[in-house]
């Protein structure tokens, strides 16, 4: 009976022990000494602390460069926008934000065709053209206010060096101006936000947007997804 109780203290001593070593490796980055052991144990290899976000984002500024261009929308128009993005941090997970793109067009090969058949019909037949003229109410600038949400947070080891990542979403509503004037917008997305150091970021984002646009047989509803890359200064 001695034996048995005496094996039981031991068992118990021993589970005991694990859990308080499961425990630390648990907090790894978090637990000074036992990051300090890790190191004694290979001083050769260097052990980068991961538990706490690498790039604070709490009252925070982010200035953000941006190039986009849209699929979609107008089929006889390809338009990239070049413009800025102002974030306003409020915390890790939410933050707000203010952009504004100036627009940059050409024509579709389709509408490039449509336009050299448009003119010469009417080299050949000035006073009773026939060929149909494509119409064509293209964007010249953006501006929207949108607020982010960072529902996913991780990091990953790159050239040794350790980089903060956010999955987010995004909501805004805003102006587009038009050929024809103002139009209101509304957008919906996503992206990838890397924060590389306490003041060097990079987005890639995809966002749907949708607005009406007049043509002279009635207004239409014009339906873009954009893509864009931003570049940002975190103050």
């Amino acid at each position: 009976m001695k034996s048995i109780l005496i094996s039981f203290v031991i068992l118990v001593a021993a589970i005991s022990s694990y859990a308080d070593v499961e425990k630390d490796f648990d907090g790894l980055g978090g637990n000074k000494i036992l990051l300090e052991k890790a190191k004694a144990i290979n001083p050769g290899t260097e052990i980068s602390v991961v538990q706490e976000r690498t790039v604070s984002r709490r009252n925070r500024w982010e200035i953000a460069p941006e190039y986009s261009g849209n699929f979609g929308g107008d089929a006889y128009v390809k338009t990239i926008s070049a413009g800025l993005n102002v974030h306003y941090h409020i915390n890790p997970k939410w933050s707000l934000g203010v952009k504004y793109n100036q627009s940059f067009n050409k024509l579709t090969p389709e509408g490039e065709a449509l336009i050299a058949r448009a003119l010469d019909d009417y080299s050949k037949n000035s006073n009773n053209p026939t060929a149909a003229v494509p119409a064509i109410n293209y964007q010249k600038e953006e501006k929207m206010v949108f607020a982010d949400w960072y529902p996913i947070y991780g990091k990953v080891n790159l050239f040794d060096r350790v980089a903060q990542f956010d999955v987010y979403g995004l909501a805004g509503l805003g102006t587009v101006t038009l050929q024809s004037g103002d139009a209101s917008s509304y957008s919906l997305g996503g992206g990838l936000g890397i924060w590389w150091t306490k003041n060097f970021s990079t987005r890639a984002e995809m966002r749907y947007q949708t607005y009406k646009a007049p043509f002279f047989d009635g207004e239409k509803s014009m339906d873009l997804a954009l893509g864009s890359i931003q570049m940002g200064w975190i103050l």
